[in-house]
């Protein structure tokens, strides 16, 4: 058990050199049994926890966890895999959400307050980090929600090694990159191409409103000015540490 921790706490402890955050160690308290490793750090303007429970949600009794701060209360969510439709318990007054796309009907079940946003966000580029995050590790299993101001995404199992937990972050923070594309004003989406139209959107980097060529982080997909991004070679968004971005139509 204390070998299972010490693999464990090394995995966290690099994870919080490359996230830039907080980690707890795990391990026996006195008294008090064992404690999980747990990781916290800032994403932009949101707070990120990385943590593991013992709970029933999945049929393994262990999922591990990342929580971030939601900014809007009003918008309810719920993307369960059709494996865990168990889960849509309680779920009366927030309608189900049909897509074009069979094969990810098939997978999943979607479910929210505000059906025409959230129609138009979860495009096929969502939909495909969706099942990425699905399949990153085993059990094939999911589930994602949003109420009270809280983004949760949950995936069966305690992960311990590297590279399936640093995937699971940064599918997660890919995710709720697009999911707060909701919110955003002065935006709108195409359905095949994806292709976006923003207004009065500020650059990170110089703080100023970006007027001439844009171009957006291929990771965190935060708007910059192609200027800025050359001169700073990386996405000015905290904790991304992105290197390449797309280019976009001339604001």
């Amino acid at each position: 058990m204390l070998k299972q921790f010490g693999k464990w706490n090394r995995t966290y402890s690099q994870l919080e050199n490359y996230f830039i955050g907080k980690n707890k160690i795990g391990g026996a308290t006195y008294g008090w049994g064992f404690i999980k490793p747990t990781l916290a750090f800032d994403y932009g303007r949101t707070s990120c926890l990385l943590q593991s429970h013992t709970n029933s949600i999945f049929q393994t009794g262990k999922l591990t966890e990342m929580s971030l701060i939601w900014p809007n209360n009003d918008l309810k969510l719920q993307i369960i895999t059709l494996l865990d439709a168990k889960l849509a318990r309680g779920t009366k007054k927030i309608l189900p959400v049909e897509f074009q796309q069979v094969a990810f009907n098939s997978r999943f079940s979607v479910r929210t307050n505000q059906f025409e946003q959230v129609n138009k966000v979860l495009n096929y580029n969502v939909q495909s980090l969706l099942i990425r995050l699905l399949d990153s590790t085993q059990p094939n299993e999911l589930n994602i929600s949003i109420k009270r101001g809280k983004l949760l995404i949950q995936k069966p199992g305690f992960l311990k090694d590297l590279l399936p937990l640093h995937n699971f972050i940064r599918y997660s923070l890919e995710l709720f990159d697009q999911l707060m594309l909701i919110s955003t004003e002065g935006l709108h989406f195409l359905n095949e191409n994806n292709a976006t139209i923003l207004e009065s959107i500020t650059c990170p980097i110089c703080n100023g409103r970006i007027t001439e060529q844009m171009v957006i982080c291929e990771r965190c997909k935060t708007p910059h000015c192609q200027d800025c991004w050359e001169y700073n070679r990386q996405c000015a968004t905290f904790a991304c540490h992105g290197t390449s971005y797309l280019a976009t139509a001339e604001v």
